[in-house]
């Protein structure tokens, strides 16, 4: 990960984006058996690379590697080099987090690499034949290099070993932004999403020049045997928006169809009801984010939620906040924090995501307002911060 300071609010929109997914899947590799991976949070904004770590080192098939997350860290830091990347100012690079999981995560027979491949759906395929024939979780990163996530469960439609062309009809990660993390075991993101939410929301190349990963997605994996590719359908990014309502009962259909509540911690989302949904992005690449959750002394406090397409009502994505309760805040006192930052008339205001900023999910639009736009959501994403 670049050294890029996350805010809470953000990433609860980010950290739920998402899914598709084919009931008549035929091939699923879920490491949570016989692995036990543990869903762990970063304990500091940029300790996303050694979260992952951690995580992969303590999610050994036939062994166990358990290192705290400042050891962890502290390895990964000591094999810095600035001349792998000289142009890019990162926090954990590929070619670091690979060499600390070969010193303190060293096995018989286990070689870690860094794949980097300028189509993602090779890359998928090779994620998907490792999995499946080592059992290994995987690290890789999204948005654009900003940061490092684990996969710990894919699904295709045929076994990648034997096939060389696989649909990735879902994927499940673990996402160590869940702050505020006071020791790595509060726990990250549980996100099960489908993948086209995948391709289309998570897994961007990097868009700077400067790093000499441009242009390509990055694993850090075991070399597989066969090269292939894994595809998934798309989904539309434009078009009429679904009602409230729509996407409320959308997400409860999918939620049957999948039987999602099923398989943990997934449970909580029959245990708990839907509240309003929230749209983001209207215009471009537009979703639901439906919450799940209880009332307490008249406020509303999520647990889950289930991101549903804006336009068609597919099914993209299933987040559980473990360990953590989520307060959405009310679009009124969100302007409310805006005026004691600018005081302008405010024509409208909506929530975004941006794959390159992932720190503006809210924006407000008035007078004079229009070249303060991204300070704005910056102060405004960091006021949230402070108030959840």
């Amino acid at each position: 990960m670049r050294k890029k300071v996350f805010v809470k609010i953000a990433f609860m929109l980010i950290g739920l984006l998402v899914i598709s997914v084919s009931v008549s899947a035929q091939h699923q590799v879920a490491l949570q058996q016989p692995n036990t991976i543990p869903n762990y949070c970063q304990e500091q904004n940029t300790w996303c690379g050694a979260a992952v770590g951690q995580m992969i080192m303590q999610g050994y098939p036939n062994s166990e590697h358990p290192y705290t997350q400042t050891q962890v860290w502290n390895n990964i830091q000591s094999h810095m080099n600035p001349l792998n990347d000289p142009n890019v100012n990162w926090a954990t690079c590929p070619d670091e987090l690979r060499n600390s999981l070969m010193d303190i995560g060293s096995e018989p027979g286990v070689y870690w690499s860094v794949f980097a491949k300028s189509v993602e759906q090779d890359l998928m395929y090779d994620i998907a034949y490792w999995m499946t024939k080592v059992r290994y979780p995987v690290a890789t990163l999204v948005w654009g290099f900003a940061h490092w996530v684990t996969v710990v469960e894919i699904t295709t439609d045929v076994n990648p070993v034997t096939n060389s062309n696989i649909n990735l009809q879902s994927i499940r990660i673990f996402n160590p932004w869940n702050p505020p993390c006071p020791t790595a075991s509060a726990g990250g993101v549980d996100v099960f999403m489908t993948g086209t939410n995948w391709y289309s929301n998570y897994w961007t190349p990097d868009s700077s020049t400067a790093s000499k990963w441009h242009g390509n997605y990055i694993a850090v994996i075991e070399p597989p045997m066969n090269e292939g590719r894994a595809d998934a359908p798309g989904e539309p990014e434009e078009g009429k928006v679904i009602s409230e309502k729509e996407a409320q009962e959308a997400a409860a259909m999918w939620i049957e169809k999948f039987s999602l509540h099923e398989k943990y911690p997934r449970p909580v989302l029959k245990e708990n009801k839907p509240f309003k949904p929230l749209l983001v992005n209207r215009k471009h690449k537009g979703y639901y984010i439906v919450p799940f959750g209880y009332n307490q002394d008249e406020e509303e406090f999520s647990v889950a939620a289930v991101l549903i397409n804006a336009y068609s009502g597919e099914f993209q994505e299933a987040g559980v906040f473990k360990n953590a309760i989520v307060k959405y805040l009310p679009e009124g006192d969100a302007l409310g924090i805006v005026h004691k930052y600018l005081r302008d008339n405010i024509s409208r205001s909506q929530l975004v995501f941006n794959q390159s900023n992932p720190n503006a999910g809210f924006c407000l639009y008035g007078n004079s307002a229009v070249k303060q736009t991204v300070l704005l959501c910056m102060l405004l994403m960091t006021e949230l911060s402070r108030t959840v």
